[in-house]
């Protein structure tokens, strides 16, 4: 009989499987910031318990990845995992965080009194796009040209940045709370409903973009 490995780092789970991310991200057990916890520590943690159904569904995923084709980003270059999240989570980021802010702030003009909610949704959001804005410039300018060059004094820099994505991470975490993950008011307006969309995106993909960078790319760097 087939079984999980729940004594592994979670980190290191989502890197051999990336298809598992639609489980942990189901169930909201954080894969990120968390990594270095085992799937044990953080499910019971983030869950309260190992459920038959999350077992389930973590053995089904496990199934279909064999059978396809994935592509392993543990395996690539440390120059080509820089480049594969500099033009997609990055490029990703500095599209959507000013279209987001933009939304937010027509919520919260518009349905601010009816949904005072909005407002520490708008303050919250607006601490984490000026936090991120200068986090991208801090990896693409100081750290990434380092790893290029294969610059070995990095683990400082390395250290600051991940305490940075703790940051964001929390900030994320109060967001989604905020929203009460993401769930539409009634009779919420289509500008509600596309926000709260791109609000979830947001989070999805920097969940993503997090776990690439400190479970395998930093890892590398620092072990």
């Amino acid at each position: 009989m087939k079984t999980f490995n729940y004594e592994q780092t979670i980190g290191d789970s989502v890197t051999h499987y990336p298809q598992l991310v639609k489980v942990y991200m189901k169930y909201h057990v954080d894969f990120c910031c968390g990594g270095h916890r085992t799937v044990k520590e953080a499910i019971e943690t983030d869950c309260g318990r190992i459920s038959e159904k999350i077992n389930t569904e973590l053995l089904n995923t496990l199934d279909q990845f064999e059978k396809e084709d994935q592509l392993m980003m543990g395996e690539l270059s440390s120059e080509a995992l820089i480049n594969r999240i500099v033009t997609m989570h990055h490029a990703y980021l500095r599209e959507e965080l000013p279209l987001i802010s933009e939304l937010l702030f027509k919520l919260l003009n518009v349905h601010g009194e009816r949904h005072p909610e909005l407002y520490e949704i708008h303050k919250t959001f607006g601490q984490l796009k000026m936090a991120l804005e200068a986090h991208l410039v801090k990896e693409e300018v100081k750290l990434f040209p380092k790893i290029i060059s294969e610059d070995t004094d990095v683990k400082a820099l390395i250290l600051e940045l991940e305490a940075e994505h703790d940051g964001a991470g929390e900030a994320l975490h109060k967001l989604t709370d905020l929203t009460d993950h993401f769930t539409l008011p009634e009779n919420a307006c289509t500008t509600y409903a596309l926000t709260y969309e791109k609000l979830k995106a947001l989070v999805a993909d920097m969940y993503m973009h997090v776990h690439v960078e400190n479970n395998i790319l930093f890892k590398r760097l620092t072990d």
